[in-house]
């Protein structure tokens, strides 16, 4: 309520745009260390499985095969922290291009251990060759997610498919189980929806592929089904 001084009411108009800004500062801050969270402790819980492998092993062989896959895991978890720093920085992300084979490949041997002592199985079918405009990292930890999730509440094979459609690229990941229940189905990617594991996870996701102007849906509740939409590269 203005008092009718105008310094006084100008000052007062100055301290709540202050807190208001303050408030934005610190719910951007807030989100951005649950978002690095999340990022982090992925790579980190899959490299632990590694060097789990090789001290479990004398088998040269095998740990010779797991010390190169967990330093591959060691730079990807560099690349992310210098992912994140970026976005704090600059606020935006560059999108090159990047071929959707190698970081499949790359993500079906980071993850092909973990489903096997599960008695699962990871397969990847669909069109080679595709290239789409996405950061390794982000696009990465898409699909990270989407198995992380799968691994911990689905069952059964994971089915990872990809296909043109028209100027996009569509990557489909679904497995055997239950699936999302109606109820939660239509808020699967609210931030504040944590029941099956997704909550913060899923959100994330959502958010990484809207940054690089792609979108992420759930094509099917029962069973599973996520459709990640990427823009083919024109490189």
């Amino acid at each position: 309520m203005d008092s009718g001084i105008e310094e006084l009411d100008g000052l007062d108009a100055a301290l709540v745009r202050g807190a208001q800004q303050g408030a934005r500062r610190l719910a951007s801050e807030r989100e951005f260390a649950a978002d690095a969270s999340h990022q982090l402790r992925t790579p980190l819980t899959a490299l632990l499985m590694r060097l789990e492998e090789i001290n479990a092993t004398t088998d040269l062989e095998v740990v010779a095969e797991e010390s190169t896959i967990a330093i591959g895991q060691v730079e990807r978890l560099s690349k992310v922290v210098d992912d994140l720093m970026s976005r704090t920085r600059s606020g935006v992300e560059a999108n090159p291009s990047v071929s959707l084979d190698s970081v499949l490949a790359s993500l079906q041997r980071e993850w092909q251990p973990a489903f096997a002592s599960a008695r699962r199985s990871i397969h990847v079918t669909g069109e080679r060759g595709l290239v789409v405009r996405a950061t390794p990292v982000s696009l990465g930890q898409i699909l990270t997610t989407l198995l992380e999730n799968s691994l911990a509440y689905g069952r059964g094979t994971v089915e990872i498919s990809a296909r043109r459609a028209g100027p996009s690229i569509v990557i489909e990941v679904s497995d055997e189980g239950d699936g999302v229940s109606p109820a939660i189905a239509p808020h699967i990617f609210e931030r504040s929806v944590s029941s099956s594991g997704s909550g913060l996870g899923l959100s994330l996701a959502r958010d990484l592929a809207e940054a690089v102007g792609g979108r992420l849906e759930l094509a099917r509740a029962t069973p599973p089904v996520f459709a990640l939409f990427l823009s083919v590269s024109q490189t």
